[in-house]
């Protein structure tokens, strides 16, 4: 399939919203009517051994998005954010990789409170972002490991914007628009969550991530191990693993599809 992009850099005079941010008008961005998946085009430009750090690629529709796992992100076209960043986060130990999920997760909940409740919104573990009990926005993460370190990462989200009407199978989607009954600009949105994305890929984020982490110290219903259980979350360990509490104190530490939210 032959992909007609448009690929430009984001002059000086189209960052007046962050006039301080000198290193987001530097950033390159590709732009898609259509792409099988933003994550993917960029893993292919990195298995070609082009350096894609600080790429930003956006489509309005992709035809094959994914989410964690074998799941998959449906979205009506040029209504929602669809698009991936690459960044350089060779700083980091590769056993520390969760610590990037928590930025995305963290950024992605203080871009959403400039526009909706703040005490609504919550990280459903690992990183999809929730309004209420329902989901506004997934986060698919790509690192690449070298050595004891990483090296490109890259990050796609899908944010549900202006949709109103969804699959009927999916579970709980949400939109921005649902909630508000107002339009936004996937542009400026596209601005505010790469620019603090940039600015804050190497800041301290465990305290907001665990304060707003969806059913964080309440007790709810999780199937586990083949039975649903009463359990509470009271953390996650080094490795983002997700750390839950029996009512018998017991505890249990599971890693990504040993546990699913009831």
């Amino acid at each position: 399939m032959v992909y007609l992009p448009t690929t430009y850099q984001i002059s000086p005079s189209s960052c007046h919203f962050y006039a301080s941010s000198s290193y987001l008008c530097l950033m390159k961005i590709t732009r898609f009517k259509t792409l099988e998946s933003t994550n993917q085009y960029l893993q292919n430009l990195l298995n070609e051994g082009i350096d894609i750090v600080d790429n930003i690629v956006v489509t309005d529709y992709q035809t094959s998005g994914k989410g964690q796992g074998k799941n998959v992100w449906e979205s009506e076209d040029g209504k929602n954010l669809l698009f991936s960043i690459a960044l350089d986060m060779s700083f980091l130990k590769a056993e520390n990789q969760f610590i990037l999920t928590q930025i995305v997760s963290v950024t992605m909940i203080n871009v959403l409170k400039n526009y909706l409740p703040e005490e609504s919104l919550s990280i459903k573990w690992p990183n999809d972002i929730y309004f209420n009990d329902k989901k506004i926005a997934g986060i698919l993460i790509k690192n690449e490991i070298k050595g004891m370190m990483m090296g490109t990462s890259i990050i796609g989200i899908g944010l549900n914007v202006n949709q109103t009407s969804f699959d009927e199978n999916l579970p709980n989607p949400i939109s921005m628009k649902m909630i508000t009954g107002k339009d936004f600009d996937l542009a400026e949105l596209l601005t505010d969550i790469s620019h603090q994305l940039s600015a804050n890929s190497q800041q301290p984020t465990a305290n907001s991530y665990i304060k707003h982490l969806y059913r964080y110290q309440q007790w709810a219903s999780y199937k586990h191990e083949g039975s649903v259980k009463e359990m509470m979350i009271v953390g996650y360990d080094q490795f983002g693993r997700l750390i839950l509490k029996e009512k018998n104190d017991h505890e249990v530490v599971c890693d990504l599809k040993e546990i699913a939210f009831v």
